[in-house]
């Protein structure tokens, strides 16, 4: 899938402006503080209506301005469609092809972005929530069911939570809630674990060829449960924790709890990797999900935003020929240079396609 036009209107920085887009590399560029990010946070806002910046949606909208606008034009092989998102203080609006959007798992459905941030280095330093945020997004856009089986989840969670912070808290009530969950729990650990064994078949050849030599990288998954017979032993996990939930009121077990960690060469790259194998293992990680997908017209959009900070010559030489066997990317950077590829120039509120 490509974008292949993006109109914003008073979004963030940006009054009005209308761009045409490459099937390939775009590379976003202009000073620091100009709006490069903005752009891109626009199209992976496409993706589940979303930023990965902030979860304030008046943040979104220009200043002075009462609304945001964000419509594009997007391609998956002979199918064109039109999405457009109205932002206001009171929430979103989304259509597709002029008919109302009412489900965020439709729009999943349409356009899959993979994203690189800045804060992305730390994944694996960061806390578990970090690493499960990459994996609940990351299978949210590849499967509505997940989607859907994750929001279920986060409202049983949500009920049962608060029916703890009860001063005499129903007993029967929080066993229904807890067998709600455990049966929406299971296929969820299930399509994380197929997920991460996924990743595995590509990620070392990624990382290598990052790195510029033949490395090993494993992703461990750890789970809640890992008996083969999920609902008893998720119930009995239950009922162990439950005084001790009582008395914090909150779930202290669950698939919201659980974690992955990355195993550079057979070891914790959290404990014992470099600033810059984090780094690197962090991009690997965010652009195997295109390997993933093999249906050609289904391979996200990759947004790759001030990725090549930090990298010296030699390995930004090595990114640049992994982003070229990509599919759409953006990228925003002040100075990098892709042979082959088209350049937004931004400044002053305005961004314009280089002729």
């Amino acid at each position: 899938m490509i974008v292949t036009h993006l109109e914003l209107r008073n979004f963030r920085n940006y009054p009005s402006i209308d761009l045409d887009f490459d099937e390939k590399a775009n590379i976003v560029t202009g000073k620091n503080g100009s709006g490069k990010t903005n752009i891109v946070e626009a199209i992976y806002f496409l993706s589940l209506c979303k930023s990965w910046r902030t979860n304030e949606t008046r943040a979104l909208i220009r200043q002075g301005s009462s609304f945001a606008l964000i419509r594009a034009d997007v391609r998956e092989g002979e199918l064109h469609r039109r999405i457009e998102i109205q932002i206001t203080s009171q929430g979103k609006k989304i259509s597709l092809n002029g008919k109302p959007i009412r489900r965020l798992s439709e729009l999943s459905k349409i356009v899959n972005v993979a994203l690189f941030s800045p804060e992305d280095v730390n994944i694996f330093k960061d806390s578990p929530s970090s690493r499960r945020n990459f994996l609940d997004i990351s299978l949210s856009k590849q499967s509505p069911d997940y989607f859907s089986l994750i929001g279920k989840y986060n409202k049983l969670l949500q009920e049962r939570n608060a029916a703890m912070k009860n001063i005499n808290p129903d007993r029967t009530y929080l066993e229904v809630l807890t067998d709600q969950m455990i049966d929406v729990s299971e296929p969820i650990a299930h399509y994380r674990s197929v997920y991460l064994e996924g990743l595995n078949k590509i990620l070392s050849k990624l990382a290598s060829a990052l790195y510029g030599q033949s490395r090993t990288v494993l992703l461990v998954y750890k789970p809640f449960i890992r008996s083969a017979e999920f609902k008893p032993a998720a119930k009995k996990a239950y009922e162990r924790s439950l005084e001790s939930d009582l008395f914090h009121k909150t779930t202290s077990v669950g698939v919201h709890r659980e974690d992955f960690s990355l195993m550079l060469d057979g070891k914790d790259i959290s404990l014992y990797g470099s600033q810059g194998e984090n780094r690197l293992a962090a991009i690997a990680l965010k652009l195997t999900p295109f390997f993933l997908i093999e249906d050609g017209g289904r391979k996200p959009i990759t947004v790759l935003d001030d990725v090549y900070s930090e990298l010296d010559a030699i390995h930004a030489e090595r990114l640049t020929n992994l982003i070229k066997s990509l599919g759409q990317v953006f990228v925003t950077s002040a100075e990098v240079s892709i042979e082959g590829g088209t350049y937004i120039d931004v400044s002053q509120n305005i961004a314009t396609r280089r002729k």
